[in-house]
């Protein structure tokens, strides 16, 4: 039974996140899935990704759509907070203008 837990969580992080690494989905399993869930569920009790070295790399302002990029790819692929970031990146499609509208 233990890889068919493994397997509904790997498919949990698909659907609600960008994946999981093998080491993660371990981890995963041994709180198990409802816990998975309920901690998808409530974000806030994850510290939010530290943007310290993208700053330092490519300053503090994001006018520029290759920067914002930049800080959404790392906040994507760092986060504790998956489902958090997956909806931002649904809305963001549906919502999203131009950059050139947004001033």
């Amino acid at each position: 039974m233990p890889g068919m837990e493994l397997s509904l969580i790997a498919h949990l992080m698909r659907r609600a996140g960008f994946g999981a690494t093998q080491n993660e989905l371990e981890a995963y399993a041994a709180i198990g899935y409802e816990t998975v869930v309920e901690d998808l569920l409530h974000p806030e009790q994850f510290a939010q990704v530290e943007e310290d070295i993208l700053v330092r790399y490519y300053g503090s302002t994001i006018e520029d759509p290759v920067r914002a990029a930049a800080f959404w790819i790392y906040r994507m692929v760092n986060t504790r907070r998956p489902l958090e970031e997956k909806m931002a990146l649904f809305f963001h499609h549906l919502f999203a203008t131009a950059n050139s509208k947004c001033n």
